[in-house]
């Protein structure tokens, strides 16, 4: 993964436009600085050398002078027939380094440096440094062999021998001392030259590279202000379709609110809940969004109750008026007297199937409708459990699966609505509910669950369906406590009260027992 990630990089960086002056200005800085750096290197290497032809030249000026003076000091020892052997010895020293030093000049060889450690001396490398060698080599080689019989001796020198190399010695020191003085200031002639050629490459490097550098400035400068122009432009156009936004944001927003107060406008009224002969009512609906995708209402149509709660998939805006249009046609149905489950839910699906295809929407929901009539709840429709909890304790769950299909799914669902009757006695509960509850999370990812929304209706059973309504949202909230709610949240309580037929009955069966 990495090798390929690093291909795609260089072959970005090559095949790219926009970084070729940026590739070919650093090609031409390598390049700039190879051609400085190389040579500066030979230079520098070559310049080593000439430092040590210009140390041993000069020295060889030293030592043309030291032989002439130890030579002298022979003669005078000799003459005053003391010991000439400390100054021969530092006459045969001088000479041996001298010789070998010219001969090093000569032919390049390691000689003696000037710190008593082996050196490489190069040969001679102009022709000006080898014509003064070998006037030096003129002089010095009848020298040499004047030396030889000095150089040799024990105790005692031949005068002539002596004289002969006193008299050529002064003859020909100075120009001895001249020649190597023209060697040493041609050896330094030589390195200023290199040292020149040197700072010749140093400067016209640098001054393409410096050149390189302003033309890649000033490029980059050029970019830099029509990027600045192209992020100028693009901010105004962001700030534009900002200000748009912000426009449409407050436009959506209104309707979002005009769209949430109808939904609450058209929930059922607490003076249609409490118009329903036989049941205490409560009902609660939370949208996720602006705009929720549950459905509830009660409808009591002369008597005739109908009962819905759904659940749109999804939330939003389009769960929110597929909601919508569920009302209007249960509505609808039950207006004009719709009483016979199977056609009333196949009748509902067509409408709302018809819909969402014209809407090109993959949007359906589930959906539980309930007639109620003297205790007796007639239940049809697929959606979650019905809680039944008796006012003895018992609680039971009622599945509805097999009692209806998912509204919008399909066209045709006539033969899967079916219909299931539950008889309430005084006190007992039903409780209709989305999946917003039970899925319901807290900040651990945990659910609220079923088993604890029975466990709550339970306990609560014996209060109104206000209280135990409030009671069960009060623990979804804590349950949910800091975590986002992420689905709609929808509840309808039940609850069976007395009317007094039962104790209408067992009056008319006491006044039947004692005979009145």
């Amino acid at each position: 993964m990495k090798d390929a990630n690093k291909k795609n990089f260089f072959q970005t960086i090559f095949s790219d436009k926009k970084y070729r002056p940026l590739l070919i200005s650093a090609g031409l800085f390598l390049c700039f600085d190879l051609g400085v750096l190389i040579p500066n290197y030979v230079f520098s290497t070559l310049l080593k050398k000439d430092a040590v032809s210009i140390n041993l030249a000069g020295r060889q000026r030293m030592l043309s002078q030291k032989m002439t003076k130890s030579l002298l000091e022979v003669k005078n020892q000799q003459e005053a027939g003391s010991s000439f052997k400390e100054s021969r010895e530092e006459l045969k020293k001088a000479y041996e380094l001298f010789d070998d030093a010219l001969d090093g000049f000569g032919r390049g060889k390691s000689v003696q440096g000037a710190d008593g450690e082996p050196v490489y001396l190069p040969v001679v490398d102009t022709e000006k440094k080898r014509a003064i060698l070998d006037q030096a080599l003129a002089i010095w080689t009848p020298y040499k062999e004047k030396l030889q019989p000095i150089l040799k001796a024990d105790e005692s020198i031949q005068f002539k021998d002596l004289e002969a190399a006193v008299e050529y010695a002064r003859e020909n020191n100075l120009k001895l001392l001249s020649l190597m003085n023209q060697l040493t200031i041609e050896s330094e002639q030589v390195a200023q030259t290199k040292t020149g050629y040197l700072q010749l490459i140093q400067l016209i490097g640098m001054t393409l590279a410096l050149g390189n550098f302003f033309i890649l400035l000033s490029r980059s400068f050029k970019r830099m202000q029509i990027a600045d122009q192209e992020i100028e432009t693009a901010n105004a156009q962001i700030l534009q379709l900002n200000e748009r936004l912000q426009a449409d944001n407050i436009r959506l927003k209104s309707e979002l609110d005009a769209t949430r107060r109808l939904q609450q406008m058209i929930l059922p009224k607490s003076s249609e809940l409490e118009s329903v002969e036989g049941l205490d009512i409560a009902g609660y609906m939370e949208p996720a969004d602006e705009v929720g995708g549950d459905y509830y209402d009660v409808l009591n149509l002369d008597g005739n109750v109908k009962i819905g709660i759904g659940d749109v998939t999804g939330h939003g805006l389009e769960s929110g008026m597929l909601m919508l249009m569920v009302q209007t046609a249960v509505r609808t149905l039950q207006e004009v007297e719709e009483t016979n489950p199977v056609r009333f839910m196949d009748i509902l699906n067509r409408t709302i199937y018809k819909n969402i295809q014209r809407m090109d929407s993959g949007k359906n929901l589930t959906l539980s409708l309930i007639d109620y009539s003297d205790g007796e709840l007639k239940l049809s429709g697929q959606h979650e459990e019905v809680i039944l909890a008796r006012s003895n304790g018992e609680v039971e769950l009622l599945d509805t699966t097999d009692l209806g299909f998912p509204i919008g799914l399909d066209d045709e669902i006539a033969d899967f609505v079916d219909e299931q009757k539950i008889k309430l006695d005084v006190g007992d509960v039903a409780v209709l509910f989305t999946d917003g509850i039970t899925e319901a999370e807290d900040i651990h990812k945990n659910l609220y669950g079923i088993e604890k929304l029975c466990e709550v209706i339970k306990q609560n059973r014996h209060l109104s369906a206000s209280e135990i309504k409030d009671a069960v949202i009060e623990d979804v909230r804590s349950h949910i406590g800091l975590q986002q709610v992420f689905d709609d949240i929808t509840l309808l309580v039940l609850k069976q009260k007395d009317t007094g037929t039962s104790l209408n009955s067992l009056q008319s069966q006491s006044l039947a027992t004692v005979g009145i």
